[in-house]
């Protein structure tokens, strides 16, 4: 079955499920994916305080100066009140008296007669934090499939919230087939190729944060291609590179079905990567992809790694500073830069086979083509997707 670049990729998700989950304490879990929304338990702040060290008063009676009644540092649980003109010495995070709007801050008062002065740079509600300005008990405070950073399990701390659940990882193997590949620590005739496809694909998963295991090369031989996928049906999701084309040798498909395995699309409308494969069990995907190291790359990028991982490709808006033709009736990648003022520059003229590798490098974004496009004309808005 032939189908269009987001039909394949609906197709994938209806067939792949890895939403098992399992419970972490917060300080390993970050970078993991979360598996259900985290409402707030406490307001945050949880009461309303000061964002300094100072003097907490009534701002419209700075005037007439302020009388210090008292003080408080953070930890204390008295509640203090004003009125007029007092004020409280007051300590960075400290409880904010009743009554009181503003703090003047300790190197900024002046104290003159027994009394405490503001200067003329005093604004209204200074350094006043309210309780729950940030979040309010009960709102959602992160949503599931968030990707966890550094201050998400900060936000998760201060909130009193030691442990959560994380979606499993999925299991990943990774295979290459052929019987002209060598890997790189081999010697290679003339007539013989290194095995790229494999160290790409396996380090587009590693910047995922996600784990592989490599089984190697299968040879060009039925039992060989059967043998190895077999032993491989318990990982969740399978790669290999080559074998997605119709010749002689390519013995994926009829292997993948004699282990039970149902074909989800033969070929995508796409240009590079057209003929990939997938086939599904039991919600586990087996991806056949090009073996051209561009196509088996862009693949593995685009389709394959946002399913696995969650975690959409970022998109970006710019204008492109120049006319591009490309063929219609199906999915066309340019590959392209976007610079800091959001300025697109093509790679290359969009000049490359899908068996090369360095119009990747040189590019940090592309743009997918519509079906229905044929160019794209110099000042267009378009939206691009971020590569690196």
């Amino acid at each position: 079955m032939k189908v269009e670049f987001e039909q394949a990729k609906e197709i994938l998700r209806q067939n792949f499920n890895i939403k098992a989950s399992k419970i972490v304490p917060i300080e390993v879990a970050v970078g993991e994916i979360l598996a259900d929304d985290i409402l707030a338990i406490k307001n945050l702040p949880a009461f309303d305080n000061s964002a300094l060290d100072g003097y907490a008063v009534i701002y419209d009676n700075k005037e007439d100066g302020y009388e210090l009644i008292d003080s408080i540092f953070a930890g204390e649980k008295k509640q203090l009140s004003i009125s007029g003109n007092q004020c409280v010495k007051i300590m960075t995070g400290a409880l904010f008296p009743k009554g009181a709007d503003t703090v003047i801050r300790l190197e900024d008062a002046i104290i003159k007669d027994g009394k405490i002065y503001a200067n003329e740079k005093l604004k209204k509600g200074e350094a006043h934090r309210f309780c729950g300005e940030e979040i309010k008990a009960g709102e959602l405070l992160i949503e599931a499939n968030t990707k966890l950073t550094a201050a998400h399990i900060m936000l998760l701390a201060s909130q009193g919230i030691s442990h959560i659940s994380i979606l499993n990882k999925p299991s990943i193997a990774i295979f290459s087939s052929g019987d002209e590949l060598k890997e790189p620590w081999q010697s290679a005739d003339d007539f013989e190729i290194y095995n790229a496809n494999a160290y790409g694909i396996g380090a587009l998963l590693k910047e995922k944060g996600l784990n592989f295991s490599y089984k190697g090369i299968i040879k060009d031989k039925l039992q060989d291609t059967i043998e190895a996928l077999r032993n491989a049906q318990n990982f969740d999701v399978i790669f290999c590179s080559g074998g997605a084309s119709k010749g002689e040798a390519d013995y994926m498909k009829d292997a993948l079905i004699k282990l039970g395995y149902k074909e989800l699309f033969e070929h995508i409308n796409i240009r590079p990567g057209g003929p990939c494969k997938a086939f599904a069990k039991d919600k586990k995907i087996v991806f056949i992809l090009p073996g051209n190291p561009m196509a088996a790359f862009l693949c593995a990028m685009l389709l394959a790694l946002p399913l696995i991982s969650g975690t959409p490709l970022q998109i970006q808006t710019g204008k492109i500073c120049e006319n591009i033709k490309f063929k219609q009736g199906r999915s066309n990648i340019v590959f392209c830069n976007i610079n800091e003022n959001g300025e697109i520059s093509v790679t290359d003229g969009n000049k490359f086979g899908s068996g090369m590798i360095t119009p990747i490098i040189k590019s940090n974004a592309i743009y997918l083509s519509q079906p229905h496009e044929s160019e794209l004309l110099k000042d267009s808005l378009i939206k691009i997707l971020k590569i690196s």
